[in-house]
């Protein structure tokens, strides 16, 4: 027969075990987080076909951005005539309806995705 005598330890060893476990998933999540990423998006002449394909993959990075998943640092516009950073994180109706123009640039567009540890470069181009 249990008394509650015997039962009082089980219950503060539990609530506290349960307490101790939300703390340490808490501290993992606010201190680790996501991992961040740098998107890059050409801007260079692009069909409205193609850049439909840009605009899909830049809403599955907003969409896990969204989750928490990870976490866009920041975007990156990108052309053979500009460079220009993004206030903030676009939605993905900003990115669907951006203009492009000039002429693409394989290689430039490689190395300027070299100086970011954690980018995604986002293009039209078959060949990057």
């Amino acid at each position: 027969m249990t008394t509650q005598h015997d039962i009082k330890p089980l219950l503060t060893t539990v609530t506290f075990s349960g307490l101790a476990f939300f703390l340490v998933g808490f501290a993992v999540q606010t201190f680790a987080g996501p991992p961040a990423v740098t998107v890059l998006i050409d801007r260079s002449y692009c069909p409205a076909t193609k850049w439909q394909q840009v605009t899909d993959d830049y809403a599955q990075i907003y969409r896990q951005h969204q989750l928490k998943q990870l976490k866009i640092e920041q975007v990156i516009f990108l052309s053979d005539l500009s460079e220009s950073k993004a206030e903030g994180v676009p939605g993905v109706n900003a990115i669907a309806t951006l203009k492009t123009y000039g002429q693409p640039n394989a290689q430039g567009l490689k190395s300027f995705a070299q100086r970011y540890s954690n980018s995604r470069l986002l293009s039209c181009q078959s060949d990057l």
